[in-house]
């Protein structure tokens, strides 16, 4: 596959945060959307992970450049929600740097990231930067496990190949 769509594959996660933000409001599929979709988009990311194996980067650019999306989203999250005021904040770039973490289940890892509140059962901004940097990590690690599991996966097949045209 050549690198250019497996860049622009990279950018999934937004399109789907984005549809998932649009149809919470529709009433019924909305709430559908928002729990089974995230869940494809790891099944997604674990496979375009094994796509980046096939690439002919190295495991430490590959890994990088597949995570460029969410790392400059949260880059983006933290210099709008952290580096800003209420009164100079871009609503549009704020609202842009959460369609990555919106694209995950959040409500798996949801109670987690409100244990890093001074507060119990409180959701506030330090929940909110916890639930960014958690599904970066998240995205990361299922990426890289696709990349590393598609490297073996395809090698072997290579090499079943190559054996069977001897």
């Amino acid at each position: 596959m050549k690198k250019s769509i497996l860049i622009f594959l990279t950018f999934v996660p937004l399109i789907v945060g984005y549809v998932i933000n649009i149809t919470l409001t529709i009433p019924g599929i909305g709430m559908v959307i928002f729990y089974v979709v995230p869940l494809a988009v790891l099944v997604f990311w674990f496979y375009l992970g094994s796509l980046y194996s096939k690439a002919t980067w190295k495991a430490i650019p590959s890994v990088l450049i597949g995570s460029a999306t969410g790392i400059l989203s949260l880059i983006l999250y933290l210099w709008q929600f952290l580096g800003q005021n209420s009164e100079t904040r871009n609503m549009a770039l704020a609202g842009i740097s959460q369609l990555y973490s919106a694209a995950t289940p959040i409500y798996l890892f949801g109670k987690f990231a409100m244990l890093f509140e001074s507060q119990p059962n409180y959701i506030g901004q330090t929940t909110m930067v916890a639930v960014q940097v958690i599904a970066v990590i998240l995205m990361f690690v299922i990426f890289t496990a696709g990349y590393f599991w598609g490297r073996r996966h395809w090698r072997k097949a290579e090499n079943c190949s190559i054996r069977n045209n001897e």
